[in-house]
């Protein structure tokens, strides 16, 4: 049975009329299109994307509730040490849009539903939360958290991508200062995104922050909160995070004070696979430290940091096809080259939704 989707019909007219392009033109190519304008009949993730192309724009714009410009785009998500923007660049933006246009596919495509997208409330326990997660995750504390957290959420039915740039486009880089990740929320087709600019821990961090938001089913994006909810709101979910991802019966057990300092945090770090910034922060939250050390060591962290981000600045920039296969959701792929395989959409349709060329395609049919 084909899927069709319920799109705006002012969206539609909107991005038509603005690209100029005549509707005699568009009723050769795309015979239904009146038919699309006047809501008679829903078209399907096929033909929306088709009309995209036909008018040069994203095919994400199109399923939007109401027409955007880039000067009225807002976004609320997570971000450098948590604070909001009020405007954003255009980098993000279009990144925002592939993944609402994967979603979009996605939606069309999976058939069940993950039951646990939006189970909470923020008026619900913090504890309630926190055992749900770690139901969903595991209690084990492993090597390599990241791998395992990632391949656990795939199979929990999250999809889940990581880029340092706007799709392949090397020019086009995601800047970390603006943004570390963000989750569009859907009970079918959840997306987690990861700025690959980050750290490792803190790619880490975004994860499981973002799937936290999963649980009380918030996306973060067009949301229109005020900026102290949405900080409260950030706040809420950092301390979900932390206790997941370090919890307080272990590091109270494994915290020596009469070890230095400096040294605690550097063997925590590594067995939590955490930066130091959130085993002090966990120390500080639990009083075990005084906030005197607490800003001072901060402070220290922090000068550490930007050295770090210095060196990594000069650094190459990797090995392609390697660094494709592991920004690139496997599932997602799979499903978009078995719709190809069933000549459900063309290769050309499937480059435009992965967002790679044929070298890019290649590699990831090939895998690992």
């Amino acid at each position: 049975m084909i899927q069709r989707l319920n799109v705006n019909t002012e969206v539609l007219s909107t991005y038509i009329r603005n690209s100029n392009t005549p509707i005699e033109y568009l009723r050769q190519k795309l015979p239904n299109i009146d038919k699309f304008l006047k809501g008679e009949l829903e078209p399907t993730f096929n033909q929306v994307y088709a009309l995209s192309k036909l008018i040069n724009i994203p095919t994400g714009l199109l399923l939007l509730k109401e027409p955007i410009s880039a000067s009225s785009l807002n976004v609320d998500f997570r971000t450098f040490n948590s604070e909001l923007l009020s405007d954003i660049s255009s980098e993000l933006k279009d990144t925002i849009i592939e993944m609402q246009e994967k979603q979009e596919f996605l939606k069309e495509i999976v058939e069940n539903e993950c039951p646990f997208v939006g189970i909470f409330t923020f008026d619900d326990d913090y504890s309630d939360v926190i055992l749900k997660a770690k139901e969903l995750l595991g209690n084990e504390i492993t090597r390599k958290r990241f791998d395992n957290y990632r391949k656990i959420l795939g199979q929990l039915g999250i999809f889940i991508f990581l880029n340092g740039k706007y799709k392949d486009n090397t020019h086009r880089p995601l800047n970390l200062n603006e943004f570390r990740g963000f989750v569009l929320s859907d009970k079918k087709a959840p997306i987690i995104f990861i700025n690959q600019l980050d750290s490792k821990t803190g790619q880490f961090f975004t994860l499981i922050h973002e799937f936290v938001h999963l649980l009380y089913g918030d996306s973060d994006l067009f949301d229109g909160e005020d900026s102290k909810k949405r900080s409260k709101t950030e706040a809420i979910i950092n301390s979900i995070t932390a206790e997941i991802l370090v919890p307080k019966e272990l590091i109270s057990d494994m915290f020596d004070n009469q070890i230095d300092i400096r040294t605690s945090l550097d063997s925590l770090s590594r067995k939590f696979e955490v930066s130091k910034f959130v085993i002090l922060r966990r120390l500080y939250d639990l009083s075990m430290l005084s906030r005197k050390d607490f800003m001072s060591l901060q402070n220290e962290l922090e000068a550490e940091f930007k050295l770090i981000e210095n060196i990594k600045k000069n650094s190459g920039g990797g090995n392609y096809h390697n660094n494709l296969l592991f920004r690139m959701d496997s599932n997602f792929f799979n499903h978009v080259n078995n719709a190809v395989q069933q000549n459900k959409i063309t290769y050309t349709d499937a480059f435009g939704i992965v967002g790679v060329g044929y070298k890019g395609y290649k590699i990831l049919s090939r895998g690992g």
